[in-house]
């Protein structure tokens, strides 16, 4: 097993706590690191948000290859980060992405 080292110094830009949160990703994912993550209600995990997504719950702390089988996962729950490191899904219109996070403690923001 490995071990990941979370290291956000690159893209903090306010001063929110970071926190986490362990869920679980959907069998079939293959989720690339700061992608907003949804709660899928028919499985109870969590999937990669899609382009049309209003709201994400949280964001993956690194990579996760669920392809084979459902994993568990350490997503961040609160946090300012730089929006350019978000991998929001392709299409996703700036309108959706300003309030994809809204009523979480993850806050978009660029660097000053």
């Amino acid at each position: 097993m490995t071990t990941e080292n979370l290291d956000y110094s690159e893209v903090i830009t306010g001063d929110t706590d970071i926190e986490h949160v362990t869920v679980i990703i959907a069998s079939g994912e293959d989720v690339a690191q700061y992608t907003p993550l949804v709660h899928d209600e028919t499985s109870g995990h969590y999937k990669a948000a899609v382009a049309a997504t209003k709201k994400a719950q949280f964001l993956s702390s690194f990579a996760v290859d669920a392809t084979s089988g459902s994993k568990t996962h350490t997503a961040i729950k609160a946090i300012s980060i730089d929006p350019a490191v978000v991998a929001y899904p392709a299409g996703m219109g700036d309108e959706l992405k300003s309030g994809l996070f809204a009523g979480t403690p993850i806050s978009t923001q660029s660097p000053a």
